[in-house]
């Protein structure tokens, strides 16, 4: 925890670095695009692995699935995270 004067000076140094560099800002606040489209592409094809690969395919399609849910998951995260930032 910060001390109420740490914090003041926290305040400022974020609200300068907001004037400074909104493009910073967008970016720091907004997750990564490409983890939707790796979880879509890991769900697409964790049922292929499944049904073209047996019993280690059953395994790998549900290490992908899983991890795709983690993505997004992690990007739910994120949002919320920046949501309390701004």
């Amino acid at each position: 925890m910060l001390k109420p004067e740490e914090h003041q000076v926290f305040a400022s140094l974020v609200a300068q670095l907001q004037i400074d560099d909104p493009d910073l800002t967008r970016r720091a606040t907004r997750p990564p695009q490409r983890w939707v489209l790796i979880a879509v592409l890991l769900w697409t094809v964790a049922p292929l692995c499944i049904a073209l690969g047996g019993w280690t395919g059953l395994i790998e399609g549900v290490m992908a699935g899983a991890y795709g849910s983690y993505l997004l998951h992690k990007r739910r995260q994120w949002i919320a995270a920046a949501g309390t930032l701004c």
